[in-house]
């Protein structure tokens, strides 16, 4: 049984960011570790990298101000990285509708946001009086920049907006972005 409505494919980034932050501290943790236990292993005592730290930490208290702060940042950091790794990022590529006839659970078809705005601005340009063009994909909006020499910017901007949207809608954007343009006047 095919659906006539398609699914919604949240195609988000994965978090690499966070986790690569995580694993670099944790990975040099760990080899300090392994260099600090080898070394006690090799001398019979800590090496003084290790103890000075380790006493000065030994002597605080728990109510001291260097633990409140230390444990303040972990807290900061450590919430900070939960948020980013849970919260989902913004959308990096939208779906399209497949051929007809084609039940929408058997494929996806997906375009990123970087070919988005390439089409965009292709299209843009193809717009009379348009010399230069600028795009960028931003959630479900194309932002256009658009330079010309004409004085008509206010026309050029809604054939501009006018021909991405009809592109856009054409290619089986789902759900369409809207499209904003920016027409700045050069002089000749």
């Amino acid at each position: 049984m095919s659906s006539t409505r398609p699914r919604r494919l949240r195609r988000r980034p994965s978090r690499t960011v966070p986790a690569s932050i995580v694993a670099a501290v944790i990975t040099a943790l760990g080899v300090l570790t392994v260099i600090a236990a080898i070394s006690r292993l090799v001398t019979g005592t800590w090496p003084s990298q290790v103890s000075t730290p380790a006493g000065s930490v030994a002597g605080q208290t728990l109510g001291s101000t260097l633990a409140v702060v230390a444990t303040a940042v972990a807290l900061v950091v450590g919430v900070v990285l939960l948020v980013a790794g849970v919260k989902p990022g913004g959308f990096r590529s939208a779906q399209l509708s497949g051929p007809e006839g084609e039940p929408a659970e058997q494929t996806d078809y997906v375009i990123t946001n970087t070919a988005i705005a390439r089409l965009a601005a292709a299209e843009a340009d193809r717009v009379d009086g348009v010399d230069k063009v600028g795009a960028s994909v931003a959630g479900r909006r194309v932002r256009l920049r658009v330079t010309t020499t004409s004085e008509q910017a206010d026309e050029i901007r809604g054939r501009v907006v006018r021909q991405v949207t009809d592109t856009l809608s054409a290619a089986g954007l789902h759900p369409a972005p809207r499209v904003s343009a920016t027409v700045t006047t050069k002089d000749i």
